[in-house]
């Protein structure tokens, strides 16, 4: 695979080809890194900017880079370049607001501005025309975030972990959701993973016991027991995941603040009244029914709190009041005799009051009365709710860190077209490691994939993100958005792509109207003018052409093979010729030319001479008959010759059950009248030894002449012999071996094959001869057998080979003799010069004497006077003839005298001694005058490179008196 590098200005400054070790790494909320090996035959300056492509994502350098020099003709390069998720780390988050370009601010506002701002500060920072987009994010509550020096990558971070969410980028969009996406891909070791590696996610926050905290609200301890709302039965805590790792404890307050015995009530109806104020001023008062209530608030008051009402979303005074802890409210009385609530008029500004003659309660508005107790059968109610918020926390955040690693099988990939992306939904299949069911559904969470072979890869799966120690910062659980208002994740629309906007299209963003018009007319066929589509198109229920039907490069019908022997379907190209299976034509047909190709299929035999079908018989005399030949057009006429050796058959067993030969001669022919005279065989004349007459119908055939030497031969096929036959010499019905002049096939019983290695089932050629160029022998499993070629002595400067000798094409196997023996090559080609040896792994000894002597030698002899023994003891190694002493590896000589101690002290003194050791009479053992003999034993190695082992020889030599 080639990669550009392009220079900022979109020059190209190198074309390259990376090396094996070549990678990019891509990981949610991660790093998206590009890493290049190569090696250029010249240097190459790349600077700050310069950018490469792979895999439609843009990649470029973070850094001025410069070359390593391994000589005048190579440079080596090792790149980092880095994607858009590494480069938004240099990018400070900037407050734009009037031009300003603030790094120190803070901003309360929902999670979607946010990361409005973090994409309008990835633009600027960008530059050149970039167009990234909002996409999908979570969350519609205002969250404050301290914008402090925050870089672009912290603040996605910082915006992902207070929505309870993830940032991450498809195309030109940046997300704020869970990165979990396409639809699942079945995995497992050998389907589509060698390898499945378990562990766990690095530096993650995550518990295995959770202690909820319930609301205060509408909780009076004196009647409850409690001060805060408790889980159903008193539970303190949740555990989940407790038996894989461990205790790991959490408490969360925040989450379930809004879970409180109450009820949600509707207004039926709102009057209003007119009141002076202490100021003197009009101001107004609103009333409010709720006709369903079913029990009186003033008996269920708290001491020392007030009654407050809380509108809810729908109504003009959702959201407003004043404010506790996000909870806005209206202080309220209600009347016991009337059943009204009186609103508690507030003056958020000085001259304004609320509610107001446009903020104004009215029927159908919902409403959450609070600050009371509550009757008792609400309180089984809020538990209930409270423990289906803790499950729903825990099934969201109580995260399973377990990670897999695995790398894939690029095969299976390439084959299956398997798409492996960050967030690619996959269902993990493994008895072993998910015992209960079999298999696990998760995403993948990282990817890192090798650039010259991009199909494989190594890939991270699981539920929760590994974090670096510079990304890892203190996570705040608590901080999550609240259970008890529900998930409205998806209420705010993502951003806008115009018509010019040069955004990717992701599943994250949306088009505008013209944008989308436009898309459409790209994309999609028109149904009212006339349009090209670039790709093929199937029509799973046909196509119907009212006018005229136009195929400039072909048409195929079914599934065409462009075959006259193994063809299917049909086929016309683009020049006019057709290929079908068949045709029928109910008029006439007009042709230019026409020729015939016919596949014939042979049942039995097939002669290649003479033939002809029998029209008549007409008996003459005994054994003598007048056959009359069938025309097959106007003007033919037979071929057959006078004393031509002939024989038909017949085999109709399905009407009379007959099925015989019939063998007979011409006597005479009548060539105009298409006639033939014939004399039947004799039964013992015949293969069968017994002879019928012509028949009606027969189909005869020529197989030798009695005389003419020129019409004695004919080949013949038999599906029934299984051969192709060649017949020389045939003068009778019944053939003699010298007749099989050629056969292919099974072979006939000859004498000439006594003796032979045949197997009768198995097919052979027999020719009287042969004249071949190449003659290939092969065994039973198709490797060549080689022909020994005997060179003679061995010449050091002569090339020998086991292979196919480039100038006869024929596979043979040297064979030359040195050193008394005979040496076979075994490699593809010896080492010139190298000369055969025992352990020299190109050559066997075939021939010869190839076992190892060792003999000692001494320079006087062996037999010495007193006081005389003076002499130089060294060996001789032999492989066969061949002296192989200084191979040795190693020598060990040592004195046997009889006297163990002495012995001893001598070996030790002489242990260093090699290929020789010098006797002196100081070498002669205490006991030498009157023992008269003392025996130096020598032992050696050598290695042999045929074994693992060395190979060890020892041997003796006296010394006498």
């Amino acid at each position: 695979m080639a990669i550009t590098i392009y220079g900022k200005d979109g020059a190209v400054k190198a074309v390259l080809s990376p090396g094996d070790s070549s990678t990019q790494a891509k990981e949610i909320q991660g790093d998206n890194v590009l890493t290049l090996s190569f090696t250029l035959p010249e240097y190459v300056a790349l600077d700050v900017d310069d950018m490469a492509e792979f895999l439609g994502e843009t990649y470029r350098l973070a850094e001025r880079y410069r070359p390593r020099q391994k000589s005048t003709l190579e440079w080596a390069y090792d790149l980092k370049l880095y994607g858009i998720e590494s480069r938004i780390k240099n990018l400070l988050v900037l407050n734009d607001t009037d031009g300003a370009q603030e790094p120190v601010f803070t901003l309360t506002a929902p999670a979607r501005e946010h990361a409005a701002l973090v994409v309008r500060c990835i633009n600027a920072g960008m530059g050149g025309g970039a167009d990234w987009k909002v996409g999908e994010v979570s969350g519609t509550e205002n969250i404050v975030i301290d914008y402090e020096g925050k870089y672009c990558d912290e603040a996605l971070r910082e915006i992902a972990e207070k929505t309870g969410a993830e940032y991450w980028f498809d195309g030109q969009t940046v997300n704020i959701c869970r990165c979990e996406r396409g639809e699942p891909l079945t995995l497992g070791y050998d389907n589509g993973l060698v390898s499945i590696d378990p562990g766990t996610a690095r530096n993650v926050k995550f518990y295995t016991r959770l202690y909820p905290v319930g609301s205060r609200r509408n909780i009076d301890s004196s009647r409850y027991g409690h001060s805060r709302l408790q889980l159903p039965g008193g539970q303190k805590y949740v555990e989940v995941n407790a038996e894989k790792y461990g205790r790991v404890d959490h408490y969360e307050t925040a989450a379930f603040a809004d879970i409180y015995p109450r009820r949600t009530g509707t207004v039926s109806s709102v009057r209003s009244e007119t009141r002076k104020g202490d100021d003197g001023k009009d101001f107004t008062i609103y009333y409010f029914k709720d006709s369903d209530l079913p029990f009186n608030p003033n008996d269920y008051e708290i001491a020392g709190l007030v009654k407050r009402v809380s509108f809810q979303e729908g109504s003009e005074l959702a959201g407003l009041g004043n404010d506790d802890n996000g909870t806005y409210y209206f202080e309220t009385n209600y009347n016991s005799s009337t059943g009204e609530f009186e609103i508690i008029t507030i003056f958020p500004d000085d001259d304004t009051q609320l509610p107001n003659d446009t903020l104004v309660p009215k029927a159908g508005d919902r409403y959450i009365l609070w600050n009371i107790r509550m009757p008792d059968e609400y309180y089984a109610l809020a538990e209930q709710e409270f423990k289906d918020a803790v499950d729903a926390f825990n099934s969201e955040h109580a995260i399973d860190i377990a990670v897999f690693k695995a790398p894939t099988d690029h095969v299976w990939v390439e084959q299956t077209g398997a798409d492996l992306y960050i967030g690619r939904r996959v269902r993990l299949e493994s008895a072993e490691y998910f015992p209960e069911s079999g298999y696990r559904d998760s995403r993948i969470t990282k990817v890192t994939r090798k650039v010259n072979l991009p199909s494989q890869m190594d890939i991270e799966i699981g539920d929760a993100l590994s974090r670096t120690a510079m990304d890892k910062v203190a996570d705040s659980i608590s901080s999550v958005m609240n259970y008890a208002k529900g998930l409205a994740s998806m209420s705010a629309l993502p951003d806008i792509i115009k018509t010019g906007d040069l955004t990717k299209l992701t599943d994250s963003n949306l088009l505008s109207a013209l944008r989308t018009v436009a898309e459409i007319a790209e994309r999609a066929l028109s149904r009212k003018a006339d349009d090209t589509a670039k790709g093929l198109i199937t029509f799973l229920k046909g196509l119907v052409s009212e006018g005229l039907l136009k195929a400039k490069g072909g048409l195929e019908v079914g599934t065409f093979v462009n075959s006259m022997l193994a063809g299917m379907g049909a086929g016309v190209d683009d020049r006019g010729n057709a290929q079908v299976e068949s045709i029928e034509v109910r008029t006439y047909m007009k042709v230019m030319e026409l020729i015939f190709n016919r596949l014939s299929a042979v049942e039995s035999d097939f002669v290649f001479s003479e033939s002809g079908t029998v029209e008549k018989v007409e008996q003459t005399a005994p054994d003598t008959y007048v056959l009359t030949m069938r025309k097959r057009w106007d003007f033919d006429f037979h071929a057959f010759r006078e004393h031509d050796v002939i024989y038909g058959s017949v085999n109709t067993l399905l009407a009379d059950g007959s099925h015989f030969t019939s063998w007979f001669r011409p006597v005479s022919v009548n060539a105009s009248a298409n006639t033939l005279t014939v004399v039947t065989y004799p039964d013992p004349e015949v293969p069968a030894g017994k002879n019928f007459a012509p028949v009606k119908g027969m189909i005869i055939n020529r197989r030798g002449n009695a005389v003419d030497k020129d019409r004695q031969s004919c080949w013949y096929i038999s599906s029934r012999e299984g051969c192709i036959m060649y017949l020389e010499g045939v003068t009778k019905p019944i053939l003699e071996e010298p007749n099989y002049y050629l056969s292919l096939g099974r072979p006939k019983n000859l004498s000439l094959f006594n003796g032979l290695p045949i197997n009768y089932d198995h097919p052979y050629l027999f020719a009287r001869g042969a004249i071949i160029q190449d003659l290939l022998r092969v065994d039973y499993k198709g490797n060549p057998v080689y022909e020994i070629v005997d060179v003679g002595k061995w010449d050091r400067a002569a090339a020998y080979i086991k292979g196919k000798d480039p100038d006869s094409g024929r596979y043979i196997q040297h064979q030359a003799w040195h050193a008394g023996c005979c040496w076979r090559c075994v490699a593809p080609a010896a080492t010139v010069g190298l000369e055969p040896r025992y352990n020299n792994l190109e050559w066997a000894c075939i021939v010869g004497d190839s076992s190892f002597t060792l003999a000692v030698t001494s320079s006087n002899g062996r037999f010495f006077r007193f006081g005389q023994e003076c002499t130089q003891l060294g060996f001789v190694l032999r492989h066969g003839e061949m002296d192989i002493s200084v191979d040795a590896s190693q020598v060990e000589w040592t004195r046997e005298s009889g006297l163990p101690g002495e012995d001893l002290l001598w070996n030790i003194e002489h242990s260093s001694n090699f290929m020789t050791v010098d006797i002196t009479p100081a070498d002669m053992p205490s006991n030498w005058h009157e023992a008269r003999q003392v025996v130096f034993r020598v032992k050696v190695s050598i290695l042999d490179g045929a074994a693992p082992q060395p190979k060890t020889f020892e041997t003796t030599f006296s010394l006498k008196k």
